[in-house]
């Protein structure tokens, strides 16, 4: 009986789930109809910024759900900053990036493994040691995310590490470390 229960508590859960995201991702065309057919009632040259609105909203939509599901360079970059509290360097290229969707609760991984010139890789590695804030030779906490980014790299090439704390913010582990061939960069960012 109690299996019935469960199964009943899931399904459940999965439909309100889906009526959910239903009404999330149709919330921006409704309005846009509900504008549209209030300036169609006035003059016709408003009915044109009603079409065009019922057709944007749509795409507008979409753009944000895939921006969500996966993230640009830009959110990465945005990760870096958070970690080192030092703006990317210009030469930066991400090789490899992998985040996980925040769940209820907030909770998320993000892994960059970002490529820099050796000239910007040693600037960071000495900011990075005479840096007060930062935390060195950071532990390091490894998970799916991490392991899929460093592919088949070994943690033994990570040969400096860095940890940061937030005041307040416990749940927040800030990491990155150096790879031994002086270019390479892998950051970590998980919220728990």
């Amino acid at each position: 009986m109690s299996g019935i229960i469960d199964k009943i508590f899931v399904w459940g859960f999965f439909l309100f789930a889906g009526v959910l995201a239903l009404i999330m991702v149709s919330l921006p065309t409704v309005i846009a109809y509900l504008i549209y057919r209030w300036f169609s009632k006035k003059k016709k040259y408003l009915k044109i910024i009603g079409i065009s609105l019922l057709i944007v909203a749509p795409i507008w939509t979409i753009y944000e759900i895939i921006i969500a599901l996966y993230p640009s360079d830009s959110f990465y970059f945005e990760e870096f900053k958070d970690v080192t509290l030092r703006e990317i360097p210009s030469s930066a290229k991400i090789l490899k990036k992998t985040a996980s969707y925040p769940d209820f609760h907030g909770e998320y991984a993000s892994v960059s493994l970002i490529k820099l010139s050796p000239k910007e890789y040693k600037a960071l590695l000495m900011a990075m040691n005479n840096d007060k804030r930062i935390i060195k030779n950071g532990e390091l906490i490894v998970s799916s995310e991490f392991d899929e980014v460093m592919g088949n790299l070994e943690t033994d090439s990570i040969i400096h590490s860095f940890t940061r704390k937030i005041p307040n913010e416990e749940d927040h582990y800030l990491y990155i470390g150096f790879l031994n061939d002086n270019t390479t960069v892998v950051v970590l960012k998980y919220v728990t």
